[in-house]
């Protein structure tokens, strides 16, 4: 697998890759590309990293992270639907670490994405904390 550093030119097929990502996780919430654009132009104008995950001279996803806390914090990881369970995801987790260059991170995941919860668990990740909302 290839990890490419993303610059702004990537922006347009971030933002359709993090719709896809939204979509993906059940989100309540889904922005318009033109909003998803807007905040990832804005987060890698403040440090955060987009790397795009290749595989074969093709797309299987991304990753954004703030490289201005420590540890970092993944905003964002995506594998694309139809490249799942074949272990890209580890692959390229792994390979996104080493490409930083640290053995800690955070992130944060959706308390109804019990298979992304599973995911990030066979990684070693633990929980640290509840986010609770209060809603209508």
């Amino acid at each position: 697998m290839e990890i490419i550093k993303c610059t702004f030119d990537n922006v347009p097929l971030l933002a359709k890759l993090n719709k896809e990502l939204y979509e993906d996780e059940n989100n309540d919430n889904i922005p318009t590309i033109d909003v998803l654009e807007e905040r990832l132009k804005i987060s890698m104008e403040s440090g955060s990293r987009a790397f795009l995950f290749m595989e074969n001279c093709e797309i299987v996803g991304y990753a954004l992270v703030k490289i201005q806390t420590s540890p970092y914090y993944l905003s964002h990881f995506f594998i694309c639907k139809n490249k799942r369970r074949n272990h890209l995801g580890t692959i390229a987790f792994n390979q996104l670490m080493n490409t930083l260059n640290t053995d800690s991170i955070d992130l944060d995941v959706f308390c109804w994405n019990h298979r992304g919860q599973e995911f990030w668990k066979s990684l070693g990740f633990k929980e640290r904390c509840i986010i609770m909302r209060k809603c209508k």
